[in-house]
Formats: structure tokens, C-alpha cells, sequence
């Protein structure tokens, strides 16, 4: 079926009739005269009557149908479509790709830029009849003036005030949402465009299903893969960072092209200040590793970058990280049988002495007393039971990302560790403390891990063994997969394990400190290992280094003695602020961080005090920059009849003649100047006018 895509010209047809008005009131009577007869002059000139009324006849055809033929080519016919002046009926989505991958450097400009561009060639096919939304996406769909259709001037709005992002790239949800939203449009025409990269490492699933009657068009862009080299991660090794200790920072370096790079360039920002510079050369498709040794001068909160070399992709050229080195650790000390007071001499021997440190002692009854939060690390040592209030204020304390360092006594139930703590962390005593022993024999506290940040200065002249320690009676303790054994006796069996749980952990030792039971508690190792334990526990080096990636979600917890009545907010890297709201739980406050949505350092404030810093990066996958084809772009997502807009010519004819048909208005204008040649052919001869009444 025909269909025209100007359809109000076709009012002009009318003018078809102009050459029949013409003919009707241009005849003339001519007068007879007689003459003479004349027979065969008459019959001859009834043959040349004749033949001449089928000439004017056949004019007068060819000239309605040259008219006629010549609105259609205006009214430019199409060869297929829903009904004639059928243009109206159309809703479609624009899936405009805002992820990080878009930020290239390509050619013609940046990426995006020119997917902004063909965005614009798209919406100029849309009348204003029609209706369109146009939905940025990267890990989700955008809607910025909601989930409705609107017409193409609001989406040309929307397009100006559009941005790219830093997130990755999910084009089958994209595909899905504009799919469930379309179906709910009236329009017989359900169009989607989509206007992305093709980022193959992101296109992980296919669509759930798109229905026949939907068009679903490609926009091509000029996706150079080449020219990138970036940053995947850096390892801080779980090291505790010590004011005035030097401390490593692994950086690793990925090569996406399929050529080697050499005299690149890496720097070490820390604090906002270079403060090392770093040359490396890195293989086609190979990862290189460059060590940076920095050493922080003062406590407190701070934060750094690593960044490489400019190339046609940016955003993978640094990689932020953040740490945090207290200037005051708050340990609370529950004593059950005076072994916590060797603890306490080993941080703090004097009070002039307490620098870093402010230990508070008590006993096991006042325990329940104290609000947990207040403090970074808590010491049982030599508690007999657990009782079902203190588990619960341990498991509490642990889980939202306090240390604790067990350390049993000669009176210690085993039983209710094992019921408690031992049943959560899969750690328990398989024998009870030893009560009656001679001193005849004894066993060796040995092979640590010097892997781990407790025992890694010891270990930094290649020593592959401890000090000489020595245990008269061993409990014995088993352990999960989970845990982690730091020390052994020469027995065999575990003497310090270290267990998570939830934000925290614990660090469980097998025996007890007291002097009848080893003389660790007099060897100079003693003193060095406590406060090592206690800052690993109070410090969190795992957080060193930590960094989330844009649009994720992000938690953080803060105490609630450091808060107090005060308003927290959020700073981006950008310097905007977000108000949050916090969320009570056991003294601590849950803080859930949004928008997320760029690389760098976030803050959390109160009353201009920095409360909490975090780092933020660009997901890896999307430094990926390979592409597929538009038919592997087709099979990945299950698509049907993917229509490509090519990037170099308007998107308007391919649009057009899809939705339409093929348009036929130049073969219609050649059949106009057909028919005027044989119109001229025709009243070519001048002849005399004859009487036609």
C-alpha cells in the first residue's frame, strides 16, 4: 500500500481538472457558409476531425496527468506504511550511551560529543506530531524529566543538558526498560534507537525479548579501540601505616592496544603533592607492576593517586586511594584475671608515656556497662565465661568493624568461647586450658607469617623464624577455612589465629600470658608484637587503599561519639554536598553514600570536620575499548532486523524509508517529464481549429 509522507499536497490534486476547464470553455461555433458541393472535401475533413479530437482528447489526458502525477511527487509516496498521512503514529526511545568508554578521544573529537550530535540528526527525523524519550544510560537507564513521552523539542532540551558518566555501560537493561516502556504507547510505529559504543566486554546477557513491531536502529560512531593504557588497581598489602614508617603502594598497568609502549610515564600523588615519578615500558596486552615507597610524616586522614600518561582514554589514567592513620588509639582493656594489666604495661608503661594510646581497664562485671563504640579495640583477657550480654555486645562491636584480641586465662570456660565466639568465626578449643603442668619440658612459639601486616617488620631482614618463646602447657585449638593461622608451636598446632567476622575481626591467642605458662610476657618481642596486634585491630589496614567504583553502592560507619547532634555531609569530587541521613545501629552510625557517580576522593563533614574519606573509580571493564559489529552486536543481544544509521550520512532518509517504505517521488518526477515530452510530441503540429459542436 501507498503512502504518502506529504500528505497535504495531495490537496492540490484538484488542479487536474484545471485542463478540462480549459478545454470546455475554450470552444468556439464557427459559422457556416454554404458552399458548393463538396462531397469528398467533407469526407475528408470528418476523417481529419475525427483524428484531431482524439489528439485534443489524448492532451488533455496527458495534461490532467502531468499535473496530477507531479502532486504525488510532491506528496512523495512511499511504498509501504500503516495509512495514507500516516506520520503521526510514532513512539520511540533514543538509548543515549553515557558510560565511561564514551569519554574517548577519537578522530573527529570526543566520542560522546559525536554521539550528542547524532542524537540531534536522529531527533530531526521526528515530526511534531510524534512522540520520543530520550534515555542516557550506564549501569542503569536515566529518565531526567521522568518516564513519559514527550515531544522532539523537549528531547532536544534534555540532549543539551546531558553529560557523560563514569559508570559502565549495561545495554541490554537499557534495551528492556525502553522495550516495557514503549509497550504502554498508543502509536502503531514503536521505534529504538541506540547510540552507543558497543563495548564488547559489557554486553554480558541479551535482551529479554523485543516484539516484532518494534524498529530497532544502531547509530554508527567512530569507535577507534586503540591508544589506551590504564590503570586496573593498586595493593597496599593490609600494611600498617605508621607515621614516619615507610610504606609500599603497587601499582598495576594493563596495555589494551596490540602494540608495545615504552618511556611512559607513572606519578605518586599523595596529599595533593608528587611526590614520586616512576618510567616503565609495558608489552602489547601484557599488565605491568611499578612499586612506589612513600613514607607519611602525620596522622590523620589522607589521600592519593596514581597517574599515568595521557592517552585517548582519560579516565583510567589515575586511580585514587585513601588511608587513615589515628592519632590516638582507644582500647578498652576487660580484665578477668590481672593478665590485662601486661597488655596495658606494654602500650602505655607510663602515663607521660601515653602518646598514641588511651587504655581504660576494668573487670568483667562492669563490661556491659560501657558503650562499646567508644572504642577501636577491646582486649578480653583471661575472662572465664561469655555470657549470652557480652557475646552479643562483642559480636556487635566486631561485626561493625572493631577488633578484638582474646586471650585466655587459666579459669576460662572453653566451653562457652566454643558456644559463642568459637560458633560464629568456626574457631573453637578442642581441649580445655591446661591447669596442672611441670615445667620440665616446653614448646616453642614459631613459624610466624611475616606475610601478614602483625609480623611483617620482623620478618624484613630475611629472617624465617621468631624469637625463642617458650609455652609450658597447650591448649589445643582448631580452625576454619576462613581463619587465618599467624603463628604456630613447634608442636604443630595453632597459636594465633586470626578470624573475620562481618566489618571486623578477631585475633584469638591459644594460651594464656601468665608467667607460669611461657615467658613471653618478658621478652622484648612482647612489647613490639602487642602493639602491632592492637594497631592492626584498632587501625583497619585493610581499608588502606580500598576504593569503590562509580555507581556502586557505598556504606560507611562512623562512631557515634564522633558525631554527636552534628549534620553529616558529603562532598564529591566536584565539590557539590549531599545532607545524609545516618542510620543508628549499636552505637554506631550507617551512612549510605549517594550519588556515586565520578572517580575521586569523597568526604564526609561535620561542622567543616572531616569525619570520613573514601576513594572512587572508574570500573576496569570499561577501559576495554574493543567493539563489535553491528551483526555480533545483533546476535549478543538477541535482536531481529537491526538497522544501521550510518555515521558519515543523515540519519533522516534511512529513518524515512524504513518506517515508510521505499521513497518513489524521483521515479514519480521522471514519469512527469516522460509525459510532458510525449505531450509536446503530441501538440507539436499547429493545425486550424475545426468546429466541434
Amino acid at each position: 500500500m501507498f503512502n504518502f509522507l506529504n500528505s497535504a499536497v495531495l490537496l492540490a490534486a484538484v488542479a487536474a481538472i484545471i485542463p478540462l476547464l480549459i478545454h470546455l470553455f475554450s470552444k468556439r461555433r464557427v459559422k457556416i457558409i454554404e458552399f458548393s458541393s463538396l462531397r469528398h472535401l467533407k469526407q475528408m475533413q470528418k476523417r481529419q476531425v475525427r483524428r484531431l479530437k482524439i489528439r485534443q482528447l489524448l492532451l488533455l489526458l496527458l495534461r490532467m496527468l502531468i499535473i496530477l502525477t507531479a502532486v504525488l511527487a510532491f506528496a512523495r509516496p512511499a511504498t509501504k506504511g500503516g495509512y495514507i498521512g500516516s506520520h503521526a503514529g510514532v513512539s520511540a526511545a533514543i538509548l543515549l550511551d553515557k558510560s565511561a568508554s564514551m569519554n574517548r578521544q577519537v578522530k573527529d573529537g570526543q566520542l560522546f560529543d559525536l554521539a550528542i550530535k547524532k542524537s540531534e540528526d536522529i531527533l530531526q527525523s521526528f515530526g511534531e506530531a510524534d512522540n520520543v524519550i530520550l534515555i542516557p544510560f550506564g549501569r542503569t537507564p536515566d529518565y531526567p524529566a521522568g518516564q513519559r513521552l514527550f515531544s522532539r523539542d523537549v528531547a532536544e532540551e534534555i540532549l543539551k543538558k546531558t553529560s557523560v558518566g563514569y559508570d559502565r555501560e549495561n545495554l541490554a537493561e537499557a534495551i528492556n526498560d525502553a522495550v516495557n516502556f514503549l509497550h504502554h504507547a498508543k502509536s502503531l510505529n514503536k521505534e529504538i534507537y541506540l547510540v552507543t559504543d558497543r563495548q564488547k566486554i559489557n554486553l554480558d546477557r541479551p535482551v529479554d525479548s523485543v516484539p516484532n513491531n518494534f524498529s530497532m536502529y544502531l547509530a554508527e560512531l567512530p569507535v577507534e579501540t586503540d591508544g589506551n593504557c590504564g590503570l586496573v588497581g593498586i595493593d597496599m598489602g593490609g600494611q600498617l601505616i605508621e607515621v614516619g614508617s615507610p610504606f609500599n603502594i603497587r601499582a598495576e598497568i594493563k596495555n589494551y592496544d596490540n602494540f608495545d609502549k615504552s618511556e611512559l610515564l607513572a606519578s605518586l600523588f599523595v596529599d595533593g603533592v608528587r611526590v614520586s615519578q616512576s618510567e616503565y615500558r609495558i608489552n602489547s596486552g601484557a599488565n605491568a607492576t611499578l612499586l612506589f615507597t612513600y613514607t607519611v610524616p602525620g596522622p590523620g586522614h589522607h589521600t592519593g593517586r596514581i597517574e599515568l600518561s595521557d592517552d585517548g582514554y582519560s579516565p583510567d589514567n589515575k586511580f585514587f586511594f585513601s588511608f587513615y592513620i589515628p592519632a590516638m588509639f582507644n582500647v578498652l582493656i576487660i580484665d578477668g584475671d590481672g593478665s590485662g594489666e601486661l597488655i596495658r604495661m606494654a602500650l602505655v608503661p607510663e602515663d607521660a608515656l601515653a602518646r598514641y594510646w588511651m587504655v581504660k581497664s576494668m573487670g568483667v562485671d562492669m563490661a556491659t556497662t560501657v558503650r562499646w563504640s567508644d572504642y577501636d579495640a577491646v582486649v578480653l583477657a583471661g575472662v572465664d565465661t561469655l555470657d549470652a550480654a557480652m557475646f552479643q555486645q562483642i559480636s556487635r562491636f566486631v561485626d561493625a568493624g572493631g577488633g578484638v584480641f582474646f586471650v585466655p586465662g587459666a579459669q576460662t570456660d572453653v566451653a562457652s568461647f566454643n558456644r559463642s565466639i568459637g560458633l560464629k568465626v568456626d574457631l573453637k578449643f578442642a581441649s580445655p586450658i591446661p591447669r596442672s603442668f611441670n615445667r620440665a619440658g616446653y614448646f616453642t612459639l614459631e613459624r610466624f607469617d611475616f606475610t601478614h601486616p602483625i609480623f611483617q617488620p620482623f620478618g624484613r631482614d630475611g629472617a624465617d623464624s621468631g624469637p625463642t618463646l617458650k609455652y609450658y602447657a597447650l591448649p589445643d585449638i582448631t580452625s576454619g577455612d576462613n581463619n587465618r593461622t599467624l603463628a604456630r608451636f613447634s608442636n604443630g598446632k595453632a597459636a594465633l589465629v586470626e578470624a573475620p567476622s562481618g566489618l571486623g575481626r578477631y585475633i584469638v591467642m591459644a594460651a594464656p600470658l601468665f608467667p607460669a605458662y611461657t615467658d613471653l610476657a618478658s621478652h622484648s618481642f612482647f612489647v613490639p608484637m602487642v602493639i602491632r596486634t592492637m594497631e592492626y585491630l584498632a587501625g583497619d589496614p585493610s581499608q588502606s587503599g580500598r576504593s569503590f567504583t562509580v555507581g556502586s553502592s557505598v556504606q560507611r560507619t562512623l562512631s557515634g561519639r564522633t558525631l554527636a547532634d552534628n549534620q553529616v555531609i558529603m562532598f564529591t569530587p566536584d565539590e557539590r554536598s549531599y545532607v545524609l541521613t545516618g542510620v543508628e545501629q549499636s552505637g554506631q552510625v550507617l551512612f549510605d553514600c549517594q550519588p556515586i557517580d565520578r572517580p575521586g576522593i569523597y568526604q564526609l563533614k561535620a561542622n567543616d570536620r572531616v569525619l570520613d574519606i573514601f576513594a572512587v573509580n572508574v570500573s576496569a571493564d570499561e577501559s576495554d575499548l574493543a567493539a563489535v559489529d553491528a551483526d555480533r552486536l545483533e546476535s549478543i543481544l538477541g535482536l531481529e532486523n537491526l538497522k544501521v544509521l550510518p555515521y558519515d550520512k543523515p540519519a533522516g532518509p534511512v529513518i524515512t524509508e524504513s518506517r515508510y517504505g521505499r521513497e518513489l517521488w524521483k521515479v514519480v518526477l521522471w514519469a512527469v517529464v516522460v509525459l510532458l515530452a510525449v505531450e509536446m510530441l503530441l501538440a507539436r503540429d499547429k493545425n486550424i481549429e475545426i468546429d466541434e459542436s
